[in-house]
C-alpha cells in the first residue's frame, strides 16, 4: 500500500488519488483516510483490488500498490472560527521560537534556561495583548473620552458616562469598571479558544504501548483507554499494555518504570518481526509462525513506540534519571531526536498549566488598570485611611498572584519521555479563579464612591507598555546569549543565524505584538478624536512604535533589491548550464530563460535568514531608538523634534505621519482579512497556508497559539501504518509530499521498531533539511535526519532545482543507498519531441508523481522492502474478514 500526505495549502483526495469516486475509510470530517472507491468495492472480502478478488471479477490484478490518501487540511483551514486565529499571530511565531534552539547535547540545564526565556517572553506578550485592550477601552473611551464633554457630543452612546449627566456611571472608577468588560472578555475568549483546540487536538493519544492498535479503522479520539475490544493485539503481536507509568522492556525481565531504560546504545531488537530491508520475508505480527522456526516470541523487543533502543529512538538512550518531570527535557543523545519520544505529541498537560496561568495573568492586568488609578487617588496626602489600606491589600495580592503565574510558566510541567497523562487540575482552575476573584475586588473597590475624583490626561500606569518592551527586549537579548552558548558548544554550519534563529523569531513576534497593540490605540483613538484636540492621546510610546515603520520598510526595500540584482545574475549564469545540460537541441533563447530564472527564483529560500538577520536587527536599532526617545522626552516624535533642525523635524514628522497611515491601513486590511476568511471557505484555505507552516508544533511556549495540528495527524498516521501492517503483513509507502514530508517523518519516528520494517519513507519537495533542518536544529539537524535514516532505511527523496522549498536532505550512509535521488528535470523535455509535442511545464514544487522517477522510486522501496514477503498474508480467524488490501 502507499500512503499519501499532502503539503500545505491542502487538496481534495480526489486530486491525491487521481480519481473522482473515492471512499473514506477512517476518520472524520477533520482528517480522513481515503481510497479509490472501485480499490474497496473489489475488496468486500479484505484481499484488495489486486490478486485474486480482482481476478474473480474480471479485472486485471494491479500492477502498484493500493493508494490510501491521508488528508489533514481542515485541521488548520476548517470552519469560519479559523478567521479568529488571526489573533494569535503574535502567539505563533513566539511559540516558534521555543523550538529554534541550537542542538545541545550534554547542556540539560542551559536547555532548560532556553525554554524559560521563551515562555518569559510569551507571558509579556499576553500581557501586552490585554494591556492594549485595556488602553482603549478604560484609558482612551471610559478615562478620556467619557471624561471630556466635547468627545462625549461627538459620540452620543457615551451619554450616561459623561460626568456634566451626573449619572451613577459618570464616577471615574466605576466607568473604568464597566470598560474593564472589553478586555475581560477578550481575555475569555482567549481561553475559550485554547481551551476548545485544547480538546480538539493535545486530546487525542500517540501509539504507545498503553495503547496499542487494536481494529484497523479505529482511530485514537481522546486521551481514555486504549481500546480493548475482541481485536486486541495478543501476547506476541507487540508490547502490551502495563500502566501510565510502566512500558514493556523489550528483552529485559519485565516491565520497568518508563524512566529507567538502559543506558547506551541498548541492545539490538532481537524479535523475529525485527529484520533489516532484504532479509527474506518474515511473519507479520500476529501470524502464525511455521513449524520449525522456533518458539513464538513474547514481545516485539521495543521499549516504547519511537522511544525503543537503536539510534532512531534516540541514538544511545537518554538517562531516565534526568530531569524531574516539571522541567524543560534534556537535549537527547547525539544520534537522535526528541521527536521519537513517546510523549512529544502528547501536550495535553503542559498546555492545560499554561493555558490557567496565561488566562490568570489577563485577568491580573485588567485587575491592575482598574485598581491602580483608584489606588492613587486614596493613598495622596489626606485621602481616606480605609481605602488606601484596602488599596494596598489588593495590590499586595495581585502581586502575589502574579509571581504564582510566573512560578508556574517557569516550571514547564510535562515529561516527554512517556506519556504524561496527568492534568494538574487544581492548579488549572483554582489560579484562573484566585485572578478573576481579584479583578471583582478590584471593580468593587475602584467603583466605591470618591467625592472630587477626576479624569484628566491619560490613565495613570502609562509606563506600563515601556516596562514590558524593556522586559521584552532584555529577555530576547538573554536568550540570544544563550542560543549562541548553545551553537558554539556545538556549532552546526548549516544552522540558521548561527543557532540565533529562535532569539530572531521571538523578537518578531514582540515586534509584531507592539505593531498590532499600538495599531488598534492609534485608529481607536483616531476615531474618538481625529484632530487630536480634545484628547490627549495614547501612550507616546506606542506612537513612537508606529513612527519607526516607515524606516523598517525602507531597509527592506533595500534589502529586496540587492536580493533582485543577485537573483538576476544568478539567472544569467544558469542560462549556460541550462544549454550545456542540453546539448544538440534547437536553441530557445525564451525557454531557456525561463528555466533559469525559476532555478534562480528557487534559491531565494536559501537567502532567508540573511532577510531575518536583517529584519531582526533594524527592528532591534529601531525599537531601542523608540524606547529610548519615548522615555528621554515622553512627547510624541514630532513634539521632540520642535526645536531642533529642520531637516530633523522634517523627518520625524513625516515618520509619524505616515507611520500613523501605515498602521491604520494595515489596522484595515487585518480586519478585512479576517472578514472574508470568516465567510469565504477559499480566502480561509489560503489563511490555512500559513498555519501549516506555523502550527507544526506544539504549544510548548504559548497556549493561546492556534493548535498544533501534528498532535492529531501524526497519532493518525502511526496508528494507521502500525493496525495495517500488523493485520495484513504486506509493505507500506509512506510518500508525503512538502509539509506532508515532515508529518511522515515525525510519524516514522513514531513507529515500533516491529512496524518500521515494513514502511518505507518516499518524500518529495520536502524541507526536512532545507527549511526544518535549518531552522530547527535540535529536532531536525543533520544527526536528527541521520538517525531517521538508520531508523527507516528504506527512505528515498526527490527533489528540483527549481523547487523554492524542496530539496536534498544531505543524508548518507556507506551501507544503504543514498536518500537523494539525483534532481529531477524539470521540465522534462527542453523541447518539443513526439512525445511531448507540446511544451513540457516547468512545474517547481508541485506534481512530482508525474515524473516516471516517481513510480520507478516507489517500485524500488518496495522491492528493497522484504523482497520475497507474500502480496497478501491474511490472518486467520475472524480477522481475516476484516483484513486490509497489501501490496
Amino acid at each position: 500500500m502507499e500512503l499519501l500526505v499532502h503539503g500545505v495549502g491542502g487538496t481534495t483526495p480526489e486530486k491525491m488519488l487521481g480519481d473522482p469516486r473515492t471512499v473514506r475509510v477512517t476518520g472524520d470530517d477533520t482528517a480522513a483516510v481515503f481510497r479509490r472507491a472501485e480499490d474497496t468495492e473489489a475488496a468486500p472480502d479484505g484481499r484488495g483490488a489486486g490478486g485474486e478478488a480482482g481476478a474473480e471479477r474480471g479485472r486485471a490484478p494491479r500492477s502498484g500498490p493500493v493508494r490510501e490518501a491521508y488528508v489533514w487540511c481542515n485541521l488548520t483551514s476548517g470552519d469560519g472560527s479559523r478567521a479568529l486565529w488571526l489573533l494569535l499571530l503574535p502567539f505563533m511565531v513566539v511559540n516558534l521560537a521555543h523550538w529554534m534552539r541550537p542542538a545541545a547535547p550534554g547542556r540539560p540545564r542551559t536547555v532548560r534556561l532556553y525554554g524559560l526565556l521563551v515562555r518569559l517572553t510569551a507571558l509579556t506578550l499576553t500581557v501586552l495583548l490585554v494591556a492594549a485592550a485595556c488602553e482603549v477601552a478604560l484609558d482612551l473611551v471610559a478615562w478620556q473620552c467619557a471624561g471630556v464633554q466635547a468627545c462625549v457630543r461627538r459620540h452620543s452612546w457615551l451619554d450616561f458616562l459623561s460626568p456634566a449627566a451626573g449619572g451613577w456611571w459618570s464616577a471615574p472608577g466605576r466607568r473604568l469598571a464597566l470598560a474593564a468588560a472589553l478586555p475581560t472578555t477578550l481575555t475569555g475568549l482567549l481561553w475559550y479558544l485554547s481551551h476548545r483546540t485544547w480538546s480538539a487536538y493535545e486530546s487525542h493519544r500517540p501509539l504507545t504501548p498503553d495503547a496499542g492498535p487494536a481494529n484497523d479503522d479505529q482511530m485514537p479520539t481522546g486521551d481514555g483507554p486504549g481500546p480493548t475490544n475482541d481485536d486486541e493485539v495478543p501476547a506476541g503481536d507487540g508490547p502490551q499494555p502495563a500502566n501510565d507509568d510502566q512500558v514493556s522492556a523489550g528483552d529485559g525481565p519485565g516491565p520497568t518504570h518508563d524512566d529507567q531504560v538502559p543506558t547506551g546504545d541498548g541492545p539490538e531488537p532481537t524479535h523475529d518481526d525485527q529484520v533489516p530491508a532484504g532479509d527474506g520475508p518474515q511473519p507479520a505480527s500476529g501470524a502464525p509462525r511455521p513449524a520449525g522456526e522456533g518458539p513464538q516470541p513474547a514481545g516485539d523487543g521495543s521499549a516504547s513506540a519511537g522511544g525503543g533502543s537503536g539510534p532512531g529512538s534516540g541514538g544511545s538512550v537518554p538517562d531516565r534519571r534526568g530531569p524531574e518531570p516539571d522541567s524543560d527535557e534534556p537535549e537527547p543523545a547525539v544520534h537522535g531526536s526528541a521527536l521519537a519520544r513517546p510523549g512529544f505529541w502528547y501536550g495535553r498537560r503542559l498546555v492545560a498549566r499554561l493555558r490557567a496561568a496565561h488566562t490568570a495573568a489577563g485577568l491580573l492586568t485588567v485587575a491592575a488598570a482598574v485598581t491602580t488609578p483608584a489606588a492613587r487617588f486614596d493613598h495622596r496626602p489626606g485621602g481616606p485611611a480605609v481605602l488606601d489600606a484596602l488599596g494596598l491589600l489588593l495590590a499586595a495580592a495581585l502581586l502575589v498572584c502574579g509571581a504564582a503565574v510566573v512560578a508556574v510558566v517557569c516550571r514547564r510541567g510535562r515529561s516527554e519521555r512517556r506519556l504524561d497523562q496527568r492534568l494538574d487540575r487544581h492548579l488549572a482552575r483554582c489560579l484562573p479563579l484566585a485572578a478573576l476573584a481579584l479583578l471583582l475586588l478590584g471593580l468593587v473597590y475602584a467603583g466605591w464612591s470618591r467625592p472630587g475624583w477626576q479624569s484628566t490626561g491619560r490613565l495613570p500606569g502609562d509606563p506600563s507598555f515601556g516596562a514590558l518592551m524593556l522586559a521584552q527586549g532584555l529577555l530576547v537579548v538573554a536568550l540570544a546569549a544563550v542560543a549562541g552558548y548553545l551553537h558554539r558548544r556545538r556549532p552546526d554550519p548549516r544552522a540558521g543565524m548561527r543557532g540565533l534563529g529562535g532569539p530572531a523569531v521571538a523578537l518578531l513576534g514582540c515586534a509584531l505584538g507592539g505593531v498590532i497593540s499600538g495599531g488598534v490605540a492609534q485608529r481607536v483613538a483616531d476615531w474618538l478624536d481625529g484632530t487630536r484636540a480634545v484628547l490627549t492621546g495614547p501612550p507616546v510610546l506606542l506612537t513612537w512604535q508606529a513612527s519607526v515603520i516607515p524606516p523598517l520598510l525602507a531597509v527592506l526595500l533595500l534589502l529586496a533589491a540587492g536580493l533582485a540584482l543577485n537573483t538576476a545574475r544568478l539567472a544569467r549564469a544558469e542560462r549556460d548550464r541550462v544549454r550545456r545540460e542540453h546539448p544538440g537541441e534547437p536553441e530557445d533563447p525564451a525557454r531557456t530563460r525561463a528555466i533559469a530564472h525559476a532555478r534562480a527564483m528557487a534559491t531565494l529560500t536559501d537567502r532567508m535568514p540573511l532577510v531575518v538577520a536583517v529584519l531582526t536587527a533594524t527592528t532591534l536599532v529601531l525599537g531601542s531608538a523608540a524606547l529610548t526617545g519615548a522615555l528621554a522626552t515622553r512627547k510624541t516624535p514630532d513634539g521632540a523634534a520642535h526645536r531642533t533642525h529642520h531637516l530633523v523635524q522634517a523627518v520625524a514628522e513625516t515618520s509619524q505621519a505616515l507611520g500613523s497611515w501605515l498602521v491604520g491601513v494595515g489596522f484595515l486590511l487585518f480586519v478585512t482579512w479576517g472578514r472574508r476568511a470568516y465567510k469565504d471557505a477559499s480566502a480561509r484555505r489560503t489563511i490555512g497556508i500559513l498555519w501549516d507552516v506555523g502550527t507544526f508544533w506544539p504549544r510548548a511556549a504559548h497556549p493561546f497559539a492556534p493548535p498544533c495540528y501534528a498532535e492529531r495527524a501524526v497519532p493518525d498516521l502511526t496508528w494507521r501504518m502500525a493496525t495495517w501492517t500488523r493485520r495484513t503483513g504486506g509493505r507500506l509507502v509512506l510518500s508525503g509530499h512538502s509539509q506532508g514530508s515532515v508529518l511522515a517523518a515525525a510519524a516514522a519516528w513514531q513507529l515500533p521498531p516491529s512496524v518500521r520494517g515494513r514502511v518505507a519513507l518516499l518524500t518529495y519537495g520536502s524541507p526536512l533539511e532545507r527549511l526544518y533542518g535549518r531552522w530547527f536544529p535540535a529536532h531536525f539537524g543533520p544527526p536528527a535526519l541521520a538517525a531517521l535514516h538508520h531508523d527507516i532505511d528504506c527512505w528515498r527523496n526527490l527533489y528540483r532545482r527549481t523547487d523554492p522549498i524542496g530539496g536534498p536532505v544531505r543524508v548518507s550512509d556507506d551501507t544503504t543507498p543514498d536518500v537523494d535521488h539525483e534532481p529531477l528535470r524539470d521540465p522534462l523535455v527542453y523541447g518539443r519531441t513526439p512525445d511531448h509535442p507540446l511544451p513540457a511545464p516547468i512545474l517547481g514544487h508541485s506534481d512530482y508523481q508525474s515524473d516516471p522517477a516517481f513510480t520507478h522510486e516507489r517500485a524500488r522501496l518496495l522491492t528493497r522492502l522484504h523482497p520475497e514477503l507474500p502480496v497478501q498474508r491474511p490472518e486467520p480467524g475472524p480477522r481475516a474478514e476484516a483484513a486490509g488490501p497489501s501490496a
